[in-house]
């Protein structure tokens, strides 16, 4: 059984494949009846094909960052002490204009 997203990975495959085809017809890289308007929506395809199983699309540390329940909750603010700004003892001097 393939994981990730194989039927996403045809259809943008096609897409870019075809969408490139048409694109390179419409600037003059390559003539109407040229063989590259069938092949690279096919190289799309099985591309789209390889990126989608090969793709970490899943619950992985990185796309689980937030649960549902830490996405609800409401923010705790600490109001117990004064604010707390802090002043650069030394700014930044601009030179003068001369």
């Amino acid at each position: 059984m393939m994981k990730g997203r194989p039927i996403l990975g045809v259809i943008s495959g096609f897409l870019f494949g075809l969408f490139g085809a048409l694109t390179l017809i419409l600037f003059g890289a390559i003539p109407l009846h040229s063989d590259l308007l069938w092949i690279l929506p096919l190289v799309g395809i099985v591309l789209g094909m390889v990126m989608a199983a090969w793709a970490p699309f899943g619950t992985g540390p990185e796309t689980a960052a937030a649960t549902p329940a830490q996405a609800d909750a409401p923010i705790q603010v600490d109001m117990s002490t004064p604010d707390d700004t802090v002043v650069d003892a030394n700014p930044p001097v601009e030179p003068s204009p001369e």
